[in-house]
């Protein structure tokens, strides 16, 4: 019988939709005038449930703008995973102007948890 690494209590917590969330972003994509947009992807730790935002640029305030919109629509989350940027950084260096400082200076102001993982995970 093979042993199984337990899941992170997160995962496993009986919590309401959109409570823990992660967040990535994908792109860019490309619209037709030429303009480049990001997509920030929200998921639901718990069941896997996803938001989209379409994201204009990659500055904080267009995220922070971004998350405001995802607060409004689905509530405010107690707990936020991402990453610090690094694993961003080979598909697109502009990924690397987020101030993720201020991110995480707003989630506090917010009274949420942000945790990141660590590089190369």
């Amino acid at each position: 019988m093979s042993r199984r690494t337990p899941l992170p209590p997160d995962r496993v917590s009986d919590c309401t939709v959109f409570e823990i969330v992660g967040i990535d972003f994908a792109g860019p994509l490309f619209l037709k005038n030429g303009e480049k947009v990001w997509i920030a992807r929200f998921t639901c730790a718990a069941n896997r449930a996803i938001h989209l935002e379409l994201v204009r640029s990659l500055s904080s305030d267009s995220f922070n703008l971004a998350m405001r919109c995802f607060i409004a629509r689905r509530g405010r989350p107690k707990t936020i995973y991402s990453d610090n940027g690094t694993n961003f950084k080979g598909s697109c260096n502009e990924l690397s102007k987020l101030d993720w400082n201020q991110i995480q200076r707003e989630a506090n102001l917010e009274r949420m948890s942000w945790k990141f993982n660590p590089p190369n995970c």
